[in-house]
C-alpha cells in the first residue's frame, strides 16, 4: 500500500512572550487560547468529518504544535491535548509523529518540559545578528534568553533544528547563520519571508532569493555534515526521480499540487486552513473544527490547482519533483490559484545543480552522503533522548 501522509499544524494560542517586529501570528488584540475541551472537539471533527469531506484517508500523520509561543500554553493542558491526539491517531490505525516549534524564550525548566513531552522533537528559530526578534524591544535580551535555553538543550539533550527567515536582514546574514549551524551541528531551514501576521512585510525579490539559495547550496552539496532545507529534501526527490523511484518518496510542502489532500492547519478559535501560511495570512478559510463548519466550495477551488497548473509548469522537466511549487506563494504574489511562484527561479536553478551533482559524483555516492546526513541527525536526537532517560532514572531513584 502506498503511503498517504497528512500534516496537521496546530496553533494552540497566538499569545507570545516576545515582541518581534516580524511575527507570523501577530494580532492587535489577544484572542485567547484553545481550551483542551475545544481541542478534543476539533480533533473529533477533523478525524470524523473533515478528512472524509477532503476525500483523504491518511496512513500516517505528522502534527506540529506552534503559536504564538507554545511555551505560554499551560504544560498540563498541552500534555492533555498532545496525549488525546496521539490516542486518536492510534485508534484510527495511523502512524503518528508530533513535535513543536518554539522561540525558546522561557526558563530552562519550561523548555525541558517541551523536550520531554515531544521526545526531543523541538524546533526553533535562529537570528544571531538581526534586530527583528526582540523581548521588550531588545534584540540583545532576546538572544541572551534564547542562548541560555539553546545551550541547555545542546549540552544536556540534543541540538534543536532551526528556521532562518530570509527577510531583508536575512539576505545579508544567511551565510553567517549557515556557518554557525555547521559549527553547532544544527539542521537548518532557509525560508523566504511571506506576508502574514505583522503587516508590511516586504517579500524577497526572485533574484535576491536565488543568489542566497545558490551560494548556500554550492557550499553544502556533497561537503557539509548537516542537513540544510530545502536542499536536503530537493536532493532526495531528484535522486529518486532520476533513479526511477519517484513513487518511493512522498511529496511535501512546498513541492506539491494537491495540498487539499495533504494538510490542515487548526487555529485557536477552531478555524481551519490548508496550511500554516494561509492561516497566518487569513487566506481561504475552509471551515471551523469547533463549530463543525466545512466550506466545500473553497476546498474544491483550492483542489483545482493540481489539474490547472501554469503552462510553464506543465512543460517543465522538473514537474514530477516540483509539482508546480507552492500555491500560497503564487496567490500571495498575485498570480492566482494556478499561478507559478517567482521562487521558481530558485527551484529550477537548484534542481539543475542537483542533477549536475548527481552526474558528477554518481547517484550511489550522493545517496550515501544523504543517508549519512540523515543518520547523523537521527543519532544526535537519540543521544539526547538517552541523556534524558538517564536523568529520568536518576529522578526516580531520588524520589
Amino acid at each position: 500500500m502506498s503511503p498517504r501522509p497528512f500534516t496537521l499544524h496546530i496553533r494552540m494560542t497566538k499569545h507570545c512572550n516576545a515582541d518581534c517586529s516580524y511575527c507570523s501570528s501577530f494580532e492587535q488584540v489577544d484572542t485567547g487560547r484553545m481550551s483542551p475541551e475545544s481541542f478534543e472537539k476539533a480533533v473529533q471533527f477533523i478525524f470524523g468529518t473533515a478528512m472524509k469531506r477532503l476525500g483523504v484517508s491518511p496512513t500516517h500523520m505528522t502534527a506540529q504544535y506552534l503559536g504564538g509561543e507554545i511555551l505560554t500554553y499551560p504544560i498540563a493542558d498541552l500534555t492533555r491535548c498532545v496525549s488525546y491526539l496521539r490516542d486518536t491517531a492510534a485508534q484510527h490505525g495511523m502512524g503518528f509523529m508530533d513535535g513543536c516549534q518554539s522561540n525558546l524564550i522561557g526558563s530552562v525548566a519550561k523548555v525541558d518540559g517541551l523536550y520531554r513531552l515531544f521526545n526531543g522533537r523541538v524546533g526553533t528559530s535562529v537570528d544571531s545578528r538581526g534586530q527583528s526578534r526582540t523581548v521588550q524591544g531588545s534584540a540583545e535580551k532576546y538572544r541572551l534568553i534564547w542562548q541560555e535555553s539553546d545551550s541547555f538543550l545542546r549540552n544536556n539533550r540534543s541540538t534543536p533544528g532551526a528556521v532562518f527567515v530570509l527577510d531583508k536582514d536575512g539576505l545579508e546574514n544567511a551565510e553567517h547563520e549557515v556557518k554557525r549551524a555547521l559549527l553547532q551541528g544544527r539542521a537548518i531551514t532557509l525560508r523566504p519571508v511571506f506576508q502574514g501576521g505583522t503587516p508590511g512585510q516586504q517579500l524577497l525579490g526572485a533574484e535576491d532569493a536565488r543568489a542566497v539559495f545558490m551560494a548556500a547550496f554550492e557550499k553544502w552539496f556533497m561537503a557539509s555534515p548537516i542537513i540544510i532545507e530545502p536542499f536536503f529534501s530537493m536532493a532526495q526527490h531528484r535522486l529518486e526521480e532520476l533513479s526511477g523511484n519517484a513513487s518511493s518518496i512522498g511529496t511535501a510542502c512546498a513541492f506539491q499540487s494537491d495540498c487539499t489532500k495533504k494538510s490542515l492547519s487548526l487555529e485557536p478559535n477552531g478555524d481551519l486552513y490548508l496550511c500554516q501560511e494561509m492561516a497566518d495570512a487569513g487566506l481561504f478559510r475552509i471551515g471551523n473544527a469547533v463549530t463543525g463548519e466545512c466550506d466545500l466550495d473553497t476546498v474544491e477551488a483550492l483542489g483545482s490547482r493540481s489539474s490547472n497548473l501554469h503552462e510553464d509548469c506543465r512543460q517543465c522537466p522538473y514537474l514530477a519533483t516540483c509539482q508546480g511549487g507552492c500555491m500560497f506563494e503564487a496567490v500571495q504574489q498575485g498570480r492566482g490559484l494556478s499561478g507559478k511562484s517567482y521562487h521558481c527561479l530558485s527551484w529550477k536553478a537548484l534542481f539543475a545543480s542537483i542533477d549536475d551533482g548527481i552526474k558528477t559524483f554518481g547517484a550511489g555516492a550522493v545517496r550515501e552522503w544523504l543517508h549519512r546526513l540523515d543518520v547523523r541527525n537521527r543519532n544526535a536526537l537519540n543521544d539526547g533522548l538517552a541523556k534524558l532517560n538517564q536523568v529520568s532514572l536518576e529522578e526516580c531513584a531520588d524520589a
